[in-house]
């Protein structure tokens, strides 16, 4: 990781440093073949840093994908239940009913009517 942000951080100064401010005053000097070839060779380097700058944000949204998909791998994992001991001589596990909700069969008929009536008026 400290080699990525060294490598961005370099990738972000080297363009700045490959270029020449113009001095007030003088006049542009006239281009010579040797400064030709080392503007070459700037632009090559520069392209390839494109290139590098390009792999590197790739290799990065792949790692970032891949742990975002272990991440939800976590997540869909159900944790096992160990069922209950079914040894002869063992008891089961008693469940209290009255701590679980209910509904009264009356409020449950009714229920029923109000959505059978919707589903009649839709036609």
């Amino acid at each position: 990781m400290r080699r990525l942000a060294l490598l961005l951080a370099l990738s972000f100064a080297s363009p700045a440093l490959g270029q020449v401010a113009p001095v007030p005053g003088y006049p542009a000097a006239p281009i010579t073949p040797q400064d030709s070839g080392l503007m070459a060779l700037q632009e090559m380097q520069r392209q390839q840093l494109v290139q590098q700058q390009n792999q590197l944000m790739s290799l990065e949204a792949q790692m970032r994908a891949q742990q975002a998909m272990a991440d939800v791998r976590a997540m869909s994992v159900a944790p096992r239940l160990t069922p209950p001991d079914t040894t002869p001589g063992r008891a089961l596990p008693h469940i209290d009913t009255s701590q679980l909700a209910s509904i009264p069969d009356s409020a449950l008929a009714d229920s029923n009517r109000k959505v059978l009536d919707a589903a009649n008026n839709h036609h």
